[in-house]
């Protein structure tokens, strides 16, 4: 029997017209609560981002009044002088 020969007699498969259960295409409960539970955890992620960037804007706002303010003395706020008698850094 020669290779042509049992090419030939291996059956395709032939089409049909249901969808199997694995081929739906949907992704199901698991899935859902998976996509929704990424989503929770970006929006939480986003406002604590949010909320930590407004705290570092406050603090540079904070030290660039307080380093108007103790310019004139050249120490910082905790009394210490910086290099050469500048505010500390």
């Amino acid at each position: 029997m020669t290779v042509l020969t049992m090419l030939a007699a291996v059956p395709s498969p032939s089409p049909t017209t249901t969808v199997s259960a694995a081929g739906a295409g949907s992704p199901g409960f698991l899935g859902f609560v998976f996509t929704f539970a990424l989503a929770a955890a970006m929006v939480v992620l986003f406002l604590s981002l949010t909320r930590h960037l407004r705290i570092v804007d406050r603090r540079s706002r904070e030290r660039e009044a307080g380093a108007a303010d103790g310019s004139a003395t050249g120490t910082s706020d905790d009394g210490t002088a910086g290099p050469e008698g500048g505010p500390a850094r």
